[in-house]
């Protein structure tokens, strides 16, 4: 730890030298108090964006259809920053709601204490929900659509209806009961996951991570669901019944479909299978890992 300070005290120093706060005037005791925001009335199918990108963000459904946001933010000890911390600003739009924390370019660090950065937002069920930036979101209830930008946190989403849209620039990505016309989910760092989701549009991509879905039913006359990962396994369970041609490919690993594979013995396996009349399309591919399809809707022990 004496290492560590030493370190940080000459890192504060060459930034006074090159031109930035001096050393002295920067360190300064905080206690960050989040400032109380009264409800607001936006209909019952507002328009709700969020841009915190400091902040991890919780939303859900409210009980008397009026927009509740609540910093829940603690900020304890002594930091060395060029400003202070900014307030939420929470103003009503044409269409909904805005909740914003403003940028404030500065160098922050923690020397002693603590500090959480997390936002609480109750909204109408039919909302329309756009996060534009976050560090983690966790969203459920919302039937008017959600669309998710994280730059640093995991995303769940839980009970939704409507067009879903989420990415994470680091973390895992978890979608459970979600039915609508289309589902979206990235990350760039982390596993996806997708529990009884009913769609007719699917798309779940990680660059490094396994992806795992259970109880998927494509809906619609011509569903299509792309599955990629760069890095890992891809386990699918198919509700019964399903009407798809599958198109699997794994560059390093095994193809398996209910348990039994083509027993080839080089490193890549492709494999089609078409089920029912095969009117819907799902594509499945890793470039390092197994592939594991099972049709029969089975997803306890395996």
């Amino acid at each position: 730890m004496l290492i560590a300070a030493e370190v940080l005290i000459v890192g504060m120093a060459i930034y006074s030298l090159g031109g930035g706060a001096t050393f002295a005037s920067g360190m300064h005791r905080v206690e960050f108090t989040p400032a109380a925001v009264a409800p607001l009335a936006a209909g019952t199918s507002p328009h709700v964006v969020i841009d915190d990108s400091q902040s991890r963000v919780h939303v859900s459904i409210s009980n008397d259809e009026l927009v509740h946001v609540q910093d829940l933010t603690q900020m304890h000890g002594v930091v060395f920053s060029t400003t202070s911390y900014p307030q939420l600003r929470v103003t009503r739009t044409a269409d909904g709601v805005r909740i914003e924390r403003p940028s404030t370019p500065h160098l922050g660090i923690d020397i002693f204490g603590f500090n959480i950065e997390s936002i609480e937002v109750s909204v109408p069920s039919g909302s329309h929900l756009e996060i534009a930036r976050c560090s983690g979101a966790d969203v459920s209830g919302i039937a008017g659509g959600v669309s998710v930008r994280s730059q640093d946190g995991h995303v769940t989403l839980a009970d939704l209806d409507g067009s879903v849209d989420a990415r994470s620039d680091d973390g895992y990505v978890d979608a459970r009961n979600v039915r609508g016309d289309r589902l979206a989910l990235e990350t760039m760092d982390g596993h996806v996951a997708l529990h009884q989701v009913a769609v007719a549009s699917l798309t779940a991509t990680t660059h490094d991570g396994r992806i795992e879905v259970r109880d998927l039913t494509l809906v619609g006359e011509r569903p299509d669901a792309t599955l990629h990962t760069g890095d890992g396994s891809i386990k699918v369970y198919l509700t019964p019944n399903a009407n798809l041609t599958v198109d699997a490919s794994t560059s390093d690993g095994h193809v398996y479909v209910d348990g039994s594979s083509l027993g080839r013995d080089d490193d890549s396996a492709q494999r089609s299978i078409r089920l029912g009349s095969g009117a819907g399309k799902m594509t499945i591919g890793t470039a390092d890992g197994s592939i594991h399809i099972f049709t029969n809707g089975a997803s306890q022990s395996d």
